[in-house]
């Protein structure tokens, strides 16, 4: 199975659950490995996400993936909330941020360099708009590598209880 593939069924595999227990997915990552291959599911509520939930999710799919077996090997299941400099895996994610600070790696270079930083202003459907160092720059969805939340601890007098938990990593799979 593909990489993609693979966390696409990963997806497909978590979010039943999920939603049934009031959650849903906000993004899937897999690193394959020689030795151990890394799954990470990150979950969300309008409540926040909470160890426990964090905890319940990966009982579950541990379980799942263990049936479904798609993933050959070793591997870690770790389940968290995005956290306060959340990674966004589509563009629709972007909508609640307008007005915040992001940082876009592009995955070819553009006048020399991969990375930007700057206020997201627009999300129009694949097409997002930043300002950076008083330049608007327009990237195409698929030329970002990785775009995420660069948090301002300045704009919050008080965190969120129930972001950035992870439970405990969960390792299973056929050695």
């Amino acid at each position: 199975m593909e990489h993609n593939e693979t966390e696409a069924a990963l997806a497909r595999l978590a979010t039943p659950f999920l939603e049934h227990n009031g959650l849903c997915l906000w993004g899937v990552e897999f690193f394959p490995g020689a030795g151990r291959s890394l799954v990470r599911i990150y979950i969300e509520s309008e409540g926040g996400v909470d160890v426990e939930d964090c905890a319940k999710v990966s009982r579950h799919l541990g379980v799942a993936l263990e049936v479904e077996d798609f993933i050959h090997g070793a591997y870690t299941l770790e389940v968290s909330s995005p956290g306060l400099t959340r990674t966004f895996f589509s563009p629709g994610q972007l909508d609640g941020y307008l007005g915040r600070m992001i940082e876009v790696t592009l995955t070819e270079p553009r006048e020399g360099r991969k990375r930007f930083a700057g206020t997201l202003s627009r999300v129009e459907g694949d097409t997002v708009v930043i300002e950076v160092e008083g330049k608007s720059e327009t990237f195409a969805w698929d030329q970002i590598k990785k775009a995420k939340l660069v948090h301002d601890f300045s704009l919050h007098t008080e965190l969120d209880t129930g972001r950035g938990k992870t439970a405990s990593p969960r390792t299973g799979g056929r050695k």
